[in-house]
């Protein structure tokens, strides 16, 4: 449920909504009308009211009390401040097990505790920390601080690796690997420096902003989610390129060699996989089945399945296996008809068509649906592929581990939504450092507390 504003007429709705799933389309459903605003002042009433409404109906029967000192009352009970020794006792706690033993390190563990509580700008953390830890920071104090952990960033998460391999050795069979992307407020691009190119730049976003400047985080977590290292690259990397340099820095730090490496499709090149191969590792990997030779493609299309849901081909030298799954192939189904049924009435209203893998079109006729290259998309339905060179691995346990995948980008996603590591406001290198790793240490304990209270 969410609130909207509306323009009707000349006045200002606003109402409560939800979204529901109707036949595959999302459709918003009204819950409640709170009222229609004339003015400026009405509607900020208006949306206030309907906020304590939403509260309300998301958590009913709930007591209520007002944590500011302004407000300073609810029926019997008073605030007098706010303070978060539980969330300091915790979050804390697990912090220091991490043995970061730096000069500062006690300012550090505030920064990482502020940053999964109220994930914010530094100026807000500072007063955060202030009014509800006791202590009594400045913001240039945290700004040379930051310029601090830049310098020593590798000291403090060896530190961490360290901790992570003592306390967690059997989530270290596979190291899982994935790239994602982290934009600044600013469409401004750092300059090259001779041979040093600069880090912010414009390049292909999985945010949807190529419009702004960013950097290309590469991640390196353990079968638990946890970060083991992590490198930045300027912004008009290809994702591929950083993966022999992220698993090659991973090797170093945990000083292990015997282990398996899962990574996207896009990681996939002939390239790095013979990298990974000379020294000595085994991959998992997504196998992107139509780019392989067109002899290969047929022998899958025309697998049975219906007997089994898994075979396994050979392709150079490396296992590859195909499965199906008859959910995947009803979803694959599902979309591309949505797709076509656009396309249709597109088509019928005689409206401008974009570019399209079910269109067939030429100048000299109409536009068209595709009927050939509709019959060639349904062979691969709920088909999926994977190559590794680890023959010890049953067929179950490599389609297994590629499943794991979903916890690097779950850690991608917790960064992102419940740290903000996302929008950067920083511009210096070393602050941009210095942040990710504050986001990383709490990435990290938000993992081990999530193992801590993990169903047995």
């Amino acid at each position: 449920m969410f609130v909207e504003k509306s323009k009707y007429l000349s006045t200002t709705r606003v109402r409560i909504m939800e979204q529901e799933l109707v036949d595959g389309v999302w459709k918003r459903k009204l819950v409640r009308h709170i009222g229609t605003a004339k003015s400026d002042l009405e509607l900020e009433i208006l949306t206030r009211k309907a906020k304590e409404i939403l509260d309300e109906l998301k958590r009913p029967n709930q007591l209520r009390i007002p944590f500011s000192v302004e407000q300073s009352y609810t029926g019997d009970l008073r605030t007098v401040g706010e303070f978060y020794q539980g969330a300091d006792l915790v979050l804390g706690h697990l912090f220091d097990r991490l043995d970061i033993d730096r000069c500062e390190s006690q300012l550090l563990r505030f920064l990482t505790i502020a940053r999964i509580l109220l994930p914010s700008s530094k100026r807000r953390t500072v007063q955060f920390l202030n009014k509800g830890f006791g202590t009594s920071l400045e913001l240039d104090q945290i700004y040379r601080f930051m310029d601090t952990i830049a310098e020593v960033q590798s000291e403090i998460l060896s530190s961490t690796r360290n901790y992570l391999l003592r306390t967690y050795p059997k989530s270290f069979d596979y190291i899982l690997y994935d790239v994602t992307t982290l934009y600044f407020e600013s469409d401004n691009e750092d300059q090259d420096q001779g041979d040093n190119p600069g880090l912010r730049k414009k390049g292909y976003s999985k945010d949807k902003r190529d419009d702004l400047a960013q950097v290309v985080l590469g991640l390196a977590v353990n079968s638990f989610g946890m970060p083991l290292s992590y490198r930045l690259y300027p912004g008009n990397t290809f994702e591929g390129s950083t993966l022999l340099d992220g698993i090659a820095q991973t090797l170093k730090t945990i000083g292990l060699g015997d282990l398996t490496v899962v990574g996207d499709a896009g990681m996939l090149s002939n390239k790095n996989l013979l990298a990974l191969e000379e020294k000595g590792l085994y991959y998992i990997v997504g196998a992107r089945l139509k780019s392989l030779p067109k002899s290969l493609q047929d022998k899958i299309t025309n697998l049975d399945f219906s007997t089994s849901s898994t075979h396994e081909l050979l392709h150079n030298n490396r296992r590859l296996i195909v499965s199906y799954s008859a959910s995947r192939a009803k979803r694959t189904k599902s979309q591309r008809q949505r797709s076509i049924d656009r396309l249709e009435k597109l088509i019928a209203k005689n409206q401008a068509v974009r570019k399209h893998q079910y269109l067939d079109f030429t100048i000299s006729q109409s536009p068209k649906i595709n009927t050939e290259a509709i019959a060639q998309a349904c062979k691969w339905d709920g088909i999926k592929g994977y190559i590794t060179n680890n023959f010890k691995l049953g067929q179950n346990e490599v389609i297994s581990h590629y499943g794991q995948l979903y916890k690097v980008e779950q850690s991608f996603r917790m960064s992102k939504t419940d740290l903000k590591i996302r929008p950067t406001f920083h511009y210096k290198e070393k602050r941009i450092q210095a942040h990710v790793v504050i986001c990383m240490l709490g990435l990290c304990v938000l993992r081990m507390l999530e193992y801590q209270v993990r169903p047995l």
